[in-house]
Protein backbone atom coordinates (compact mmCIF):
# COMPACT_ATOMS: atom_id res chain seq x y z
CA UNK A 1 0.00 0.00 0.00
CA UNK A 2 1.22 3.44 -0.63
CA UNK A 3 1.64 6.45 1.70
CA UNK A 4 -1.63 7.88 -0.69
CA UNK A 5 -3.50 5.16 0.06
CA UNK A 6 -3.03 4.68 3.34
CA UNK A 7 -3.87 7.74 4.03
CA UNK A 8 -7.34 7.68 2.05
CA UNK A 9 -7.69 4.34 3.76
CA UNK A 10 -7.28 5.92 7.19
CA UNK A 11 -10.02 8.40 6.50
CA UNK A 12 -12.38 6.25 5.61
CA UNK A 13 -12.15 3.83 8.19
CA UNK A 14 -12.39 6.69 10.48
CA UNK A 15 -16.00 7.46 8.91
CA UNK A 16 -17.63 4.22 8.59
CA UNK A 17 -16.33 3.24 11.74
CA UNK A 18 -17.46 6.69 13.41
CA UNK A 19 -21.41 5.95 11.94
CA UNK A 20 -21.51 2.62 13.17
CA UNK A 21 -20.49 3.83 16.79
CA UNK A 22 -23.05 6.34 16.33
CA UNK A 23 -25.45 3.67 15.25
CA UNK A 24 -24.59 1.72 18.95
CA UNK A 25 -24.85 4.97 20.73
CA UNK A 26 -27.80 6.02 19.86
CA UNK A 27 -30.47 4.00 22.09
CA UNK A 28 -28.18 4.95 25.00
CA UNK A 29 -30.86 5.95 27.58
CA UNK A 30 -28.76 8.04 30.90
CA UNK A 31 -28.52 11.25 32.04
CA UNK A 32 -26.65 13.57 30.35
CA UNK A 33 -23.12 13.53 31.10
CA UNK A 34 -23.29 9.96 30.91
CA UNK A 35 -24.83 9.40 27.59
CA UNK A 36 -22.78 11.52 25.54
CA UNK A 37 -19.89 9.45 27.53
CA UNK A 38 -21.32 6.29 26.38
CA UNK A 39 -21.86 7.20 22.76
CA UNK A 40 -18.63 9.06 22.35
CA UNK A 41 -17.21 5.37 23.72
CA UNK A 42 -18.51 3.53 20.97
CA UNK A 43 -17.03 6.13 18.37
CA UNK A 44 -13.81 5.91 20.11
CA UNK A 45 -13.57 2.45 20.62
CA UNK A 46 -14.75 1.42 16.82
CA UNK A 47 -12.35 4.46 14.84
CA UNK A 48 -9.27 3.20 17.25
CA UNK A 49 -10.31 -0.39 16.09
CA UNK A 50 -10.89 0.40 12.63
CA UNK A 51 -7.42 2.38 12.66
CA UNK A 52 -5.84 -0.49 14.30
CA UNK A 53 -6.08 -2.86 12.09
CA UNK A 54 -5.37 -0.53 9.44
CA UNK A 55 -2.25 -0.25 10.38
CA UNK A 56 -1.35 -3.90 11.11
CA UNK A 57 -2.89 -4.83 7.45
CA UNK A 58 -0.07 -2.33 6.19
CA UNK A 59 2.50 -3.85 8.48
CA UNK A 60 1.33 -7.77 7.26
CA UNK A 61 0.28 -8.30 11.28
CA UNK A 62 -2.51 -9.87 10.64
CA UNK A 63 -0.35 -13.68 9.97
CA UNK A 64 1.05 -12.62 13.33
CA UNK A 65 -1.85 -13.64 15.67
CA UNK A 66 -0.78 -13.24 19.07
CA UNK A 67 0.83 -9.54 18.45
CA UNK A 68 -2.47 -8.66 16.59
CA UNK A 69 -4.92 -9.79 19.32
CA UNK A 70 -2.59 -8.08 21.61
CA UNK A 71 -2.57 -5.10 19.90
CA UNK A 72 -6.54 -5.02 19.22
CA UNK A 73 -6.94 -5.24 22.82
CA UNK A 74 -5.08 -1.98 23.59
CA UNK A 75 -5.93 -0.06 20.94
CA UNK A 76 -9.55 -0.78 21.89
CA UNK A 77 -9.20 -0.04 25.89
CA UNK A 78 -7.26 3.12 24.87
CA UNK A 79 -9.76 4.29 22.00
CA UNK A 80 -12.72 3.37 24.77
CA UNK A 81 -11.45 5.03 27.15
CA UNK A 82 -10.62 8.38 25.08
CA UNK A 83 -14.23 7.76 23.70
CA UNK A 84 -15.63 8.26 26.93
CA UNK A 85 -13.27 11.11 28.84
CA UNK A 86 -13.92 13.09 25.75
CA UNK A 87 -17.74 12.67 25.70
CA UNK A 88 -18.40 13.11 29.40
CA UNK A 89 -15.66 15.95 30.01
CA UNK A 90 -16.78 18.14 26.90
CA UNK A 91 -20.66 17.74 28.17
CA UNK A 92 -19.71 17.82 31.55
CA UNK A 93 -18.14 21.57 30.95
CA UNK A 94 -20.42 22.44 28.52
CA UNK A 95 -23.73 22.20 30.20
CA UNK A 96 -23.45 24.97 33.27
CA UNK A 97 -21.51 27.26 30.52
CA UNK A 98 -23.47 26.22 26.97
CA UNK A 99 -19.72 27.63 25.63
CA UNK A 100 -19.06 25.15 22.81
CA UNK A 101 -15.50 25.40 22.79
CA UNK A 102 -15.50 22.80 25.79
CA UNK A 103 -17.40 20.32 23.26
CA UNK A 104 -14.63 21.13 20.71
CA UNK A 105 -12.43 20.19 24.01
CA UNK A 106 -14.20 17.21 24.45
CA UNK A 107 -13.67 15.85 20.93
CA UNK A 108 -10.02 17.05 20.52
CA UNK A 109 -9.24 14.89 24.30
CA UNK A 110 -11.03 12.00 22.07
CA UNK A 111 -8.92 11.73 18.81
CA UNK A 112 -5.39 12.68 21.00
CA UNK A 113 -6.22 9.37 22.95
CA UNK A 114 -7.50 7.37 19.74
CA UNK A 115 -4.39 8.61 18.13
CA UNK A 116 -1.95 7.25 20.97
CA UNK A 117 -4.10 4.23 20.95
CA UNK A 118 -2.32 3.48 17.34
CA UNK A 119 1.27 3.68 18.48
CA UNK A 120 0.66 2.42 22.20
CA UNK A 121 0.79 -1.14 21.77
CA UNK A 122 4.62 -0.90 19.42
CA UNK A 123 5.70 1.30 22.36
CA UNK A 124 4.97 -1.02 25.42
CA UNK A 125 5.93 -3.64 23.87
CA UNK A 126 9.50 -2.05 23.05
CA UNK A 127 9.67 -1.11 26.97
CA UNK A 128 8.65 -4.43 28.12
CA UNK A 129 11.58 -5.74 26.06
CA UNK A 130 14.20 -3.55 26.82
CA UNK A 131 14.60 -2.67 23.15
CA UNK A 132 15.05 1.01 21.08
CA UNK A 133 12.01 3.19 21.36
CA UNK A 134 13.17 5.64 19.22
CA UNK A 135 10.23 4.57 16.17
CA UNK A 136 7.89 3.51 18.57
CA UNK A 137 8.15 6.90 20.73
CA UNK A 138 7.54 8.73 17.24
CA UNK A 139 5.08 6.51 16.19
CA UNK A 140 2.75 7.38 19.67
CA UNK A 141 3.82 10.99 19.18
CA UNK A 142 2.75 11.34 15.72
CA UNK A 143 -0.42 9.69 16.37
CA UNK A 144 -0.99 12.05 19.17
CA UNK A 145 -0.51 14.86 17.24
CA UNK A 146 -2.58 13.83 14.39
CA UNK A 147 -5.35 12.89 16.62
CA UNK A 148 -5.36 16.20 18.26
CA UNK A 149 -5.66 17.68 14.78
CA UNK A 150 -8.55 15.65 14.07
CA UNK A 151 -10.19 16.16 16.87
CA UNK A 152 -9.92 19.65 16.57
CA UNK A 153 -10.96 19.76 13.14
CA UNK A 154 -13.52 17.16 13.50
CA UNK A 155 -15.26 18.89 17.10
CA UNK A 156 -15.67 22.44 15.13
CA UNK A 157 -17.25 20.56 12.12
CA UNK A 158 -19.40 18.94 14.33
CA UNK A 159 -20.36 22.02 15.81
CA UNK A 160 -20.80 23.61 13.16
CA UNK A 161 -22.74 20.50 11.44
CA UNK A 162 -25.23 20.59 14.65
CA UNK A 163 -25.78 24.48 14.38
CA UNK A 164 -26.43 24.42 11.10
CA UNK A 165 -29.13 21.29 11.49
CA UNK A 166 -31.12 22.41 13.99
CA UNK A 167 -31.31 26.12 12.50
CA UNK A 168 -32.72 24.62 8.96
CA UNK A 169 -35.12 22.33 11.00
CA UNK A 170 -35.93 25.38 13.73
CA UNK A 171 -35.45 23.16 16.88
CA UNK A 172 -36.66 24.29 19.98
CA UNK A 173 -33.76 22.66 21.86
CA UNK A 174 -30.29 22.57 19.55
CA UNK A 175 -28.08 20.45 21.92
CA UNK A 176 -25.50 20.74 19.73
CA UNK A 177 -23.51 17.66 21.31
CA UNK A 178 -26.56 15.44 20.52
CA UNK A 179 -25.51 12.84 17.63
CA UNK A 180 -26.31 13.12 14.71
CA UNK A 181 -24.75 10.56 11.49
CA UNK A 182 -23.39 13.51 9.29
CA UNK A 183 -21.46 14.90 12.42
CA UNK A 184 -20.03 11.70 13.61
CA UNK A 185 -18.90 10.47 10.33
CA UNK A 186 -16.83 14.20 9.63
CA UNK A 187 -15.43 13.97 13.05
CA UNK A 188 -14.27 9.92 12.50
CA UNK A 189 -13.18 11.15 8.90
CA UNK A 190 -11.31 14.14 10.32
CA UNK A 191 -8.94 11.80 13.29
CA UNK A 192 -8.34 9.73 10.73
CA UNK A 193 -7.32 11.58 8.03
CA UNK A 194 -5.26 13.09 10.62
CA UNK A 195 -3.66 10.93 12.04
CA UNK A 196 -2.45 9.50 8.47
CA UNK A 197 -0.91 12.50 7.52
CA UNK A 198 0.38 12.69 10.85
CA UNK A 199 2.47 9.30 10.14
CA UNK A 200 3.18 9.80 6.57
CA UNK A 201 4.46 13.65 6.89
CA UNK A 202 6.01 13.05 9.96
CA UNK A 203 8.04 10.00 9.54
CA UNK A 204 11.66 9.23 9.85
CA UNK A 205 12.87 6.81 7.90
CA UNK A 206 10.73 4.43 5.40
CA UNK A 207 11.21 1.62 2.63
CA UNK A 208 9.67 1.98 -1.14
CA UNK A 209 9.16 -1.84 -2.75
CA UNK A 210 10.89 -0.72 -6.66
CA UNK A 211 10.35 -4.55 -8.07
CA UNK A 212 8.95 -7.24 -7.07
CA UNK A 213 6.29 -8.56 -4.95
CA UNK A 214 3.75 -5.77 -3.96
CA UNK A 215 5.57 -3.10 -5.98
CA UNK A 216 5.05 -0.03 -5.13
CA UNK A 217 4.43 -0.69 -1.33
CA UNK A 218 5.85 1.83 1.22
CA UNK A 219 6.49 1.05 4.60
CA UNK A 220 7.31 3.26 7.67
CA UNK A 221 10.26 1.93 9.62
CA UNK A 222 9.18 2.39 13.16
CA UNK A 223 9.95 -0.94 14.94
CA UNK A 224 13.17 -1.72 16.57
CA UNK A 225 13.65 -4.47 13.93
CA UNK A 226 12.50 -4.81 10.35
CA UNK A 227 12.55 -7.81 9.18
CA UNK A 228 12.56 -8.91 5.00
CA UNK A 229 11.90 -12.33 3.56
CA UNK A 230 9.85 -14.75 2.10
CA UNK A 231 8.32 -16.06 5.68
CA UNK A 232 5.16 -14.85 6.29
CA UNK A 233 5.68 -13.61 9.60
CA UNK A 234 8.18 -10.71 8.10
CA UNK A 235 7.78 -7.71 7.94
CA UNK A 236 8.41 -6.97 4.64
CA UNK A 237 7.00 -9.94 3.00
CA UNK A 238 8.43 -10.62 -0.97
CA UNK A 239 6.83 -13.15 -1.95
CA UNK A 240 7.25 -15.74 -5.29
CA UNK A 241 10.86 -15.10 -5.55
CA UNK A 242 13.08 -18.13 -4.97
CA UNK A 243 16.41 -15.97 -4.32
CA UNK A 244 14.63 -14.64 -1.57
CA UNK A 245 15.23 -16.53 1.75
CA UNK A 246 12.75 -17.30 4.34
CA UNK A 247 14.50 -14.44 6.65
CA UNK A 248 16.46 -12.82 4.06
CA UNK A 249 18.19 -9.46 5.77
CA UNK A 250 17.19 -6.75 8.63
CA UNK A 251 16.97 -3.55 9.31
CA UNK A 252 17.82 -2.58 12.35
CA UNK A 253 18.02 0.84 14.74
CA UNK A 254 20.93 1.33 16.24
CA UNK A 255 20.75 4.91 18.00
CA UNK A 256 19.85 7.38 15.33
CA UNK A 257 21.24 5.40 12.37
CA UNK A 258 19.53 2.62 10.58
CA UNK A 259 21.60 -1.00 9.61
CA UNK A 260 21.13 -3.44 7.04
CA UNK A 261 22.66 -6.76 7.95
CA UNK A 262 22.09 -10.17 5.88
CA UNK A 263 21.11 -13.30 7.46
CA UNK A 264 23.82 -15.56 6.47
CA UNK A 265 21.94 -16.09 2.94
CA UNK A 266 23.52 -18.00 -0.18
CA UNK A 267 22.48 -15.71 -2.32
CA UNK A 268 23.73 -12.53 -0.17
CA UNK A 269 21.99 -9.21 0.29
CA UNK A 270 23.47 -6.47 -1.94
CA UNK A 271 23.69 -2.36 -1.11
CA UNK A 272 23.72 -0.32 -3.88
CA UNK A 273 24.85 -3.46 -6.02
CA UNK A 274 28.03 -4.27 -3.62
CA UNK A 275 27.02 -7.31 -1.77
CA UNK A 276 27.21 -6.94 2.07
CA UNK A 277 29.05 -9.33 4.74
CA UNK A 278 28.87 -7.22 7.70
CA UNK A 279 25.55 -5.21 8.91
CA UNK A 280 25.79 -1.92 7.37
CA UNK A 281 24.98 1.93 7.63
CA UNK A 282 22.09 2.80 5.58
CA UNK A 283 21.68 5.93 3.80
CA UNK A 284 18.86 7.29 1.96
CA UNK A 285 18.52 7.18 -1.25
CA UNK A 286 19.90 3.16 -1.01
CA UNK A 287 18.62 0.45 -2.98
CA UNK A 288 18.84 -3.02 -1.47
CA UNK A 289 18.47 -5.26 -3.39
CA UNK A 290 17.42 -9.41 -2.75
CA UNK A 291 16.86 -11.70 -5.33
CA UNK A 292 15.45 -9.95 -8.33
CA UNK A 293 13.50 -7.37 -5.72
CA UNK A 294 14.44 -3.95 -5.02
CA UNK A 295 13.54 -1.66 -1.90
CA UNK A 296 14.87 2.50 -1.51
CA UNK A 297 15.10 3.26 1.47
CA UNK A 298 14.50 6.96 2.55
CA UNK A 299 15.29 8.88 5.60
CA UNK A 300 14.51 12.41 6.42
CA UNK A 301 17.46 14.51 6.88
CA UNK A 302 18.68 15.33 10.28
CA UNK A 303 19.22 18.92 11.70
Amino acid sequence: MSFRLFIFYCSLCGAWAAFAGWALGRPANLESGMKEGVRALYLGLLVALALGIGDALWNFLLRQVIPLLLRVLVVVAVGAAGGFAGGYLGQALYGPSQQVVFLVLGWTLTGLLIGAAIGAYDYLSCLLLGRDRRGARRKLLNGVLGGAAGGVLGGLLYVLLGGTWAGLFRAKNADLWSPSAVGFVVLGACIGLLIGLAQVILKEAWVKVESGFRRGRELILSKPETTIGRAEGCDIGLFGDPAVGRLHARIVQQGGRYILADAATPDGTYLNDQRIYQPTPLQSGDAIRLGNCVLRFGERRKR
